[in-house]
Parts: C-alpha cells; structure tokens; sequence
C-alpha cells in the first residue's frame, strides 16, 4: 500500500486496522481540523482498533463539556469552537466503526446534535436546509457571502465517510470569492445515510438540491458548481453527465470504477460501504458496488471539468482520473506528487487553484 511516508514515521500503532486507517487518513484528521494533540492523545489511549470507537467518543465528550459551559457563561464564540471539535470528534468516533449499530447510530447523532447546537451563532453564517426529495428530504448546509445580488453556488458534494458538517469548515475561501456553498447530505451520507442508501444516480440529488434553491432570492441557480472528493469525486463527474445545469465540476480522487477498488480497500472501507448501501453482506456490498461505474459515463460531461488526483493515493490508483480526464471531452487533470488520499496532506497545492477555477467558471471573483 502506498502511503505518506512522513505519516508512517511518526504514527504509529501496534494493532494493524489502527495504523491502517492512520496510514490512509491521518492527514484528512489534521485536514479538516482535529487538533494534533487530539490525534496523538486519543490514538495513544486506543489498545485495539475496539476502542477507536469509544476513545474518540470520550474525546468529544470533553470538547462538548467545554461548549456546554461556555454556552452558560454566554461566551458564544468559544462554545462554537467547542461545539464544532466535539462534532468532529464524534464523526471520528462513529464514520469508521460501522460494527455496532447502537454506537454507530449515538456517534452519527451526537455528530450533528453538536453542530446543530451552535448554528446561529457561526460565522459565516450557517443555515441548515430541508431538501425535498421523493422517498425522504435530503439536506443541506447553506451560506451565503455578504450583499445584495444573487451569487453562484457551489456543491460540497460528500464521499463515502464524510458529511455535510465536515465539508462545509472549507465554505470561508468559497465565499471570499463570493460565491454562496451549499454542503449536501445525500443519499447514504451523514443524517440521511439512516432513511436512505447510497445511489449510484447522485444527479438525482444535485437536482433535487438545485430546484430546492431556485427560490432563494440570492442563489443564481444557472451557475452552479459541484466539488468533490473520494467518493464524492465520482458522485461530482456522474451528476455533472446527466444534470445540465451544472456549469462547472471539480473531482478530487474520485473512483472511475468502485469496483476495480474493491479488493485493495481496507476492511473499514468496505465495511462502510456495506453500511451505507444498506447492503445485508459483503457480497451484496460488491454487488452495488459494481453500480458506480462512469463507463458510457464520462464521455458525457460537457461541462468543464477538473480532475484532481494525489500520486501516492492508496485508495484510488491515479490511472482512474486519468481515464476520466481522457474521456470527459473538457477535462482537465492535475495530478499532485506526494500527495495521498483528497491530497489532504498537500492540500496548499491545489485548493487556491480549484477555488479560483470555480470563480473565474462561475462568475465570483479572485481580486
């Protein structure tokens, strides 16, 4: 398996899914804010990969006692940083550990009970958004930059394990450019992955999403872009083919073929995927599985499109964003040396790009 060398020097861990899964996402923790000595200290509280679940549990518990105070003393800005590291806790303490539905299903809730309690008070601001959807409503994370005129918006489309809440801590850069972002739960993710499976059709929940805000008096619903990464990369590219009004997508690490993935995942991997498909076995897990694929897909993004893919990802071999490159008629591939998974590690490299490509295609602005 190929991984970040400078990750495995200095992390380490006896027990083999344990240093897996830090192998693979250590630098997507540190990514999306898990303060190091979170990291370092929890991990050094886990024995077996059995404790990985309530370790990071405990974790949370310690940020929410500080927002929980905070909140009492009335000092709103520090309750949202507390409340916000406890929800990215909790998601740790649950996305992975798939195995015990009760903690699963207490880490999954605890994660957006914490977010939840803190949204009128974040800055940017933060609304959250039903989405009107056939079998149950999807929903949304929206902010909206500062002003009068309707702006573009942007997707934050989730993959496999990530959600809303997470995804929608990048919003700031994307409204700097002024452009609004809307981070989606769809199908099989976050809150929704307990009413519905993932689909290997996202477009249906792109365009649930943009008819959801055609009506928002400062959304411009004929310039929409879509970011996303891991799963959400291959979600991106299949919405874009079949969803016209998308003007402009970005697929960061995105599979062609899930299934060509498969054997090669690690066990968390495919136990999730199994989780979030509603599938009742491994067997049926790859059998879904085998349902997203951009084969006749990929020739049918007009759109523009970039494709973002790290060297050294141990998930997703970069010959699957070349192939998407090679058959998306107006794509472009940036590849990243040294870069793992989402290029989380290297992050620098290529999100200021990505953001200034969405608001020269959509219309927001870099000066």
């Amino acid at each position: 398996m190929r991984v970040d060398p400078a990750l495995t020097r200095t992390l380490h861990h006896p027990d083999p899914v344990v240093q897996e899964v830090l192998d693979i996402w250590a630098a997507r923790f540190l990514h999306s804010g898990i303060p190091l000595g979170d990291l370092t200290g929890t991990v050094e509280r886990v024995r077996t990969w059995s404790d990985w679940g309530p370790e990071w549990m405990a974790t949370a518990q310690a940020h929410e006692e500080m927002g929980e105070q905070a909140l009492e003393d009335g000092r709103h800005i520090s309750a949202v940083g507390s409340f916000i590291n406890a929800s990215k806790s909790y998601h740790l303490s649950y996305f992975l550990s798939v195995d015990d539905d009760e903690a699963h299903l207490h880490g999954l809730g605890k994660m957006v009970e914490t977010h939840d309690r803190v949204l009128p008070h974040m800055e940017p601001r933060v609304e959250k958004i039903p989405i009107p959807f056939p079998e149950a409503d999807l929903v949304g994370l929206l902010s909206v930059p500062a002003g009068n005129e309707p702006v573009p918006v942007v997707f934050f489309l989730p993959g496999l394990d990530s959600t809303k809440e997470q995804r929608h801590g990048g919003r700031g850069a994307l409204l700097r450019r002024d452009m609004a972002v809307l981070s989606l739960d769809g199908p099989g993710q976050g809150e929704i992955s307990t009413r519905l499976p993932i689909r290997h059709d996202y477009e249906v929940a792109v365009g649930a999403a943009i008819d959801a805000l055609e009506s928002h008096p400062r959304i411009d619903t004929s310039r929409v872009g879509l970011i996303g990464a891991s799963l959400g990369g291959y979600y991106a590219c299949r919405a874009a083919a079949f969803e016209p009004r998308v003007t402009a997508a970005v697929a960061n690490c995105g599979p062609y073929n899930w299934i060509e993935c498969w054997d090669e995942l690690p066990q968390v991997t495919r136990g999730a995927f199994r989780k979030y498909s509603w599938a009742s076995s491994d067997e049926e897990a790859r059998e879904k599985a085998k349902a997203l694929d951009l084969t006749g897909v990929a020739d049918k993004i007009t759109q523009p499109l970039v494709v973002v893919h790290g060297m050294l990802d141990p998930l997703i071999g970069v010959d699957h964003a070349r192939r998407i490159a090679d058959e998306a008629p107006n794509a472009t591939l940036v590849t990243v040396d040294d870069a793992t998974h989402g290029v989380s590690n290297l992050s620098y490299r290529v999100e200021p790009m990505v953001n200034d490509w969405m608001a020269g295609q959509l219309g927001g602005t870099i000066v």
